[in-house]
């Protein structure tokens, strides 16, 4: 076994030819490895050896009252007296209604002979000052029960008129707040002909009344025209907007109800198929688990935990409700944001943003504006680059494991030069299984009988020819990853890249 150390992967590959030669993949298998101090080692088995994989997962009013007994003693004659002494023999009911004609009072003043005056009196009081609605009828009594005099009481108050509600419409579906869907939020999803809202009509309000009996007119509530509110791949029916397309529904930035046309898989489809290529947003209704290709002209939509060879190729987000675990060979590029629960072992690209919603562990991640790392917040072992932000809790980890966090990137450089390395590994996986399944054949070939030979020739030949097939593409790609160049991003310094590190750095670290 030997064991190759180099800064850069092309520089193995260059000593790898050296000491076994051009077609060196005939002796030995190659496992490529990053070692804790960040540095590429290749690890040189002979074919014959056995090859494991390295694998790893929120009013009153004041009533003046005339003071009786000083009226009575500045009267002069018995007579003037007497006709004041009638004066004040009954109770006077003063009735005063407010300005806006939504208030009446009553002031008792009491009488020398007949003190108060009965309820029913007061309610004639009331009716011949011109007040008709509202009447407190408890109050009237209260006034009488408990003698309460020389001071306003309010006695009846008119009916505002009550507000209209105007129309609206009620969705049928839980519609996203915000562009990005959270890790463990529910994706909406909608068949063709399924009603995704409803108008509700505007209901009038209700009149007022005065005190006086005078109706205060009610307000009609606003109406809308129900198609200015119908948008891509739906249509209007009567008062309701509905689906023409199954998929995913949403309200764009004009206030639409739109729906995007949606591949949806299932278990059975995810079964019985390892590839989907579709021109719009692809939902896969439950996790995914060893070698698939997904390649989605718009949004790519995981309910449940991605594991294994999986590569996801998307012009638009990714949303990933569980976690990435990538086992080494797993791979997301995306055009828009990519989302999940925790990234493990992958490679992950995206042009806008990245965001984990528990932490990032040896991956190589690459995003054209931020990475974010929220929940426990830490990011362990690998390469985390972005053009503008870097944010976590805890970067590092005690064991030493090498972790890189780097901003202001040449975003299209890292980008090319993170996928041809990644290319690069696979490769060379393939590569070894090839060479390990060439050597058995050949040992089965000396053991079968001479008429079962010619088969197991056969696929020697057809393995040898892939792994040569194979070994031009790895070729290839080191050709290209050597043609690379680094430009550096002047657009991105000037907006200050920064790395927010929330609580702790721990060594090993760069």
């Amino acid at each position: 076994m030997d064991i190759i150390k180099a800064k850069e992967i092309t520089e193995v590959f260059d000593e790898i030819e050296k000491r076994y030669g051009q077609t060196w993949y005939e002796i030995v298998a190659v496992e490529i490895q990053t070692d804790e101090h960040g540095e590429i080692k290749a690890v040189a088995k002979p074919l014959h050896g056995k090859f494991h994989p390295q694998t790893a997962h929120r009013d009153v009013e004041r009533v003046k009252v005339k003071e009786t007994v000083q009226d009575l003693l500045n009267v002069e004659t018995l007579s003037a007296l007497e006709d004041k002494v009638k004066e004040y023999e009954n109770f006077k009911v003063n009735v005063t209604i407010s300005d806006d004609e939504m208030k009446a009072f009553v002031t008792i003043i009491p009488g020398i002979i007949n003190e108060m005056p009965t309820k029913d009196e007061l309610a004639e009081a009331l009716f011949n000052a011109g007040v008709v609605f509202g009447i407190k009828q408890d109050v009237l009594e209260r006034i009488v029960n408990e003698k309460m005099t020389y001071q306003p009481i309010l006695v009846a108050e008119g009916k505002e008129p009550q507000p209209p509600e105007d129309a609206k419409i009620d969705y049928k579906f839980k519609f996203l707040t915000g562009d990005l869907i959270e890790p463990g939020e529910e994706i909406p999803y909608c068949l063709s002909g399924q009603i995704l809202a409803e108008k509700i009509p505007a209901i009038p309000g209700t009149p007022g009344h005065t005190v006086t009996g005078k109706e205060l007119p009610a307000r009609q509530g606003k109406d809308f025209d129900l198609r200015a509110f119908s948008g891509q791949n739906t249509k209007i029916e009567g008062d309701k907007i509905v689906a023409t397309v199954s998929g995913q529904p949403y309200i764009d930035e004009q206030g639409r109800v739109c729906v995007k046309e949606v591949l949806v898989l299932s278990e059975k489809e995810i079964s019985s198929q390892k590839s989907f290529d579709f021109p719009g947003s692809i939902m896969v209704n439950c996790g995914l688990d060893g070698n698939y290709r997904i390649n989605s002209g718009k949004d790519v939509f995981i309910k449940g935990i991605v594991s294994g060879h999986v590569e996801i190729n998307a012009s638009g987000n990714v949303y990933i409700n569980g976690g990435f675990f990538g086992r080494s060979k797993g791979k997301i590029l995306a055009a828009g944001d990519v989302s999940a629960q925790f990234f493990s072992e992958c490679v992950v690209i995206s042009r806008r943003s990245v965001y984990s919603n528990d932490y990032i562990m040896n991956s190589e991640v690459i995003a054209g504006k931020a990475v974010v790392v929220r929940g426990k917040g830490t990011i362990i072992g690998g390469k985390v680059k972005a053009v503008e932000l870097i944010e976590v809790r805890e970067a590092g980890n005690v064991s030493e494991v090498s972790t890189v966090l780097e901003v202001g990137i040449d975003f299209d450089y890292e980008k090319n030069k993170t996928e041809l390395t990644h290319r690069i590994r696979i490769l060379i996986d393939e590569i070894n299984e090839l060479g390990i399944l060439c050597h058995k054949l050949r040992e089965i070939y000396k053991s079968v009988p001479a008429k079962e030979q010619e088969k197991v020739k056969s696929a020697i030949i057809r393995a040898e020819l892939q792994r040569k097939e194979l070994i031009a593409k790895l070729n290839t790609v080191r050709g290209e990853i050597s043609k690379l160049k680094f430009v550096a991003n002047q657009e991105a310094l000037s907006k200050s890249p920064r790395i927010v590190i929330r609580e702790s750095c721990i060594q090993e670290l760069r």
